[in-house]
């Protein structure tokens, strides 16, 4: 039987509904991002700002999520702080992470976390600081830590990698940028390839629940209050850093010494 314009299937029919609801999802998921004209917000008053945005789905970002924005100069202001909304109760730092001889804390007292865009810079500041605002609407997702403690390691199934146990070497030794990546690539622990990580792969164990160090040591161990090379460089001289003291990101010439995590690659 000979079928009508009106009996055939479209096999299209649908998908531009389906691709749009998909865009509509990933935008919520994602968000965006709003900035305040100003920079005189107190951290009540950055939280209340993006509040009172239209639509009320707006907040502040987390540190992590303001991390992705660094070096944007042609959307945000190159010489603010901003605030994130993750802020903590200060204490001393813990034994054995080389900053026993610093009081450097305020004990005891709620403090919060303000970003630098430019350089990926963060600082532990007092809640009534004045600091740029962001907001972003993107919906906040719970966080889970899919990391596994092993015999050889911490798996990290997200980024595909496996964390060389502080055992495995000297955790307050220091090296240049090259002796680094010479340590980890000469290593043979476990029988596996080593490697440094990058800078985003170095980032991922910044915990902000924690600080000094600002990682979680049931996991990772305890971390020195200071910064760790990661493979990626800037420029011919420079390498980049995470420091573990207040989880932030910077540049260190490679003729400096800092300290060193080695990562092994898990994919086949």
């Amino acid at each position: 039987m000979r079928r009508t314009e009106s009996q055939y299937t479209d096999p299209l029919k649908g998908l531009g509904k389906k691709i749009f609801l998909l865009l509509l999802f990933v935008s919520a998921l994602y968000g965006e991002f709003k900035e305040a004209e100003d920079d005189h917000y107190t951290y009540a008053m950055a939280e209340s700002y993006c509040h009172r945005l239209e639509g009320g789905t707006w907040r502040l970002p987390s540190v992590k999520e303001l991390f992705p924005l660094r070096g944007q100069s042609e959307r945000f202001s190159r010489e603010r702080a901003y605030w994130s909304a993750n802020s903590v109760r200060d204490g001393k730092s813990q034994t054995g992470t080389g900053s026993e001889g610093e009081d450097g804390s305020q004990e005891g007292r709620a403090i919060g976390y303000t970003f630098y865009l430019q350089d990926g810079d963060v600082t532990l500041s007092p809640l009534n600081k004045r600091a740029g605002v962001i907001c972003t609407n993107a919906v906040l997702l719970p966080e889970k830590s899919a990391y596994t403690k092993t015999e050889a390691g911490v798996k990290d199934p997200e980024n595909e990698i496996l964390w060389m146990p502080l055992e495995a070497g000297n955790k307050k030794k220091k090296y240049t940028y090259e002796a680094a990546q010479t340590f980890c690539e000469e290593n043979s622990y476990e029988g596996r390839e080593w490697r440094l990580p990058n800078v985003d792969e170095l980032y991922s164990i910044v915990d902000y629940a924690y600080t000094r160090p600002t990682v979680d040591t049931s996991l990772f161990g305890v971390m020195m209050n200071r910064y760790y090379w990661s493979d990626d460089e800037f420029g011919e001289d420079q390498a980049y850093v995470v420091g573990f003291k207040l989880g932030s990101v910077a540049t260190s010439s490679k003729k400096n010494s800092s300290y060193v995590r080695c990562v092994s690659d898990t994919q086949e």
